[in-house]
């Protein structure tokens, strides 16, 4: 049984202290990607910054051992929590940034719970048996936080959830695509099941970096499924406000260029370099600098265009 936990008082230094942490830890975390946020003022990267730390926390919860029942253990405890901050009651310092965040800016809190559920269902399961099944996780842990950032990073129209989630969906399984070589090797096998055994994929051989077809026609497989969950999550851009489109629309580009990089050249992903290469990422972040982010058909008609 799980004792409760000592609940905190939270002042103003306490709240600055929790967003401090919050961006320390998002910054090292997704220190390659920041420079898509370069258009928003420090102010509000702040908030922005301690949302994405919320994804953070769910992919750690990932690394927990199953055994004995601890995941059940560890949800409990995340989740309530989380609750408990909504009412003021607060764990962590990190904790009452995250529920400050989200009550200036009205965030659902069912797209902050479902990154932990998201996290708790793999170390119930360590495995996805079908592609549905890793679809629905993705959902959980890149769409949901995808649609918890769209109050943040700004919006001009209602019910863009449907869309946000299907962004962040496409997104989380293009990273889950181009790491699965180095998740194998780490004992963490995304990959549904039923798609390894359909393309004869050997995981032993992938961990030791050893390509062939059956890595082609799986990669491939998979890029062609992300690629048509990128046209739906693309019209979010039509949703969003101006600094938002561009950073959103810059996260889509690199994600694309990814997507599209695998799908030519399937055995980068067996690659320590990563998938893209120093020309591909200056380009996209010389045309996120000059504000010139469009240009991906993945867009609606309407930004499928420079900005």
């Amino acid at each position: 049984m799980i004792e409760a936990r000592e609940h905190i008082e939270i002042d103003n230094e306490a709240l600055a202290l929790g967003y401090t942490n919050c961006q320390a830890e998002t910054k090292e975390f997704f220190s390659g990607s920041l420079w898509m946020l370069g258009n928003y003022s420090s102010s509000r990267r702040k908030f922005i910054e301690t949302v994405l730390h919320n994804i953070i926390r769910a992919i750690g919860l990932m690394e927990l051992d199953s055994s004995n029942g601890l995941s059940l253990d560890v949800w409990h405890e995340i989740r309530d929590d989380l609750s408990d901050a909504f009412l003021e009651k607060y764990t962590t310092v990190e904790l009452a940034a995250l529920i400050d965040t989200a009550k200036q800016f009205d965030v659902p809190k069912e797209f902050l719970f479902n990154p932990i559920s998201g996290a708790d269902t793999w170390i119930r399961n360590r495995k996805f048996g079908t592609f549905e099944e890793l679809e629905t996780f993705a959902s959980n842990m890149g769409g949901s936080s995808m649609a918890a950032l769209v109050p943040v990073l700004g919006f001009v129209k209602p019910e863009y959830e449907v869309a946000a989630i299907e962004c962040g969906k496409a997104i989380f399984l293009t990273q889950v695509v181009a790491n699965c070589v180095n998740d194998m090797k780490q004992n963490r096998i995304l990959i549904a099941e039923k798609d390894l055994e359909d393309c004869e994929v050997v995981v032993h051989r992938l961990k030791l970096r050893q390509g062939g077809d059956s890595l082609k026609h799986l990669v491939r497989l998979y890029c062609s499924r992300i690629e048509k969950i990128f046209y739906e999550g693309g019209k979010l851009v039509s949703y969003l406000d101006f600094d938002a489109k561009r950073s959103v629309t810059s996260m889509l580009a690199y994600h694309w260029r990814l997507l599209q990089r695998m799908r030519l050249e399937p055995e980068l992903v067996l690659s320590e370099e990563g998938i893209l290469n120093r020309s591909d990422m200056l380009r996209l972040k010389s045309r996120h600098l000059l504000g010139m982010e469009g240009n991906i058909p993945i867009l609606p008609e309407d930004d499928h265009h420079d900005h």
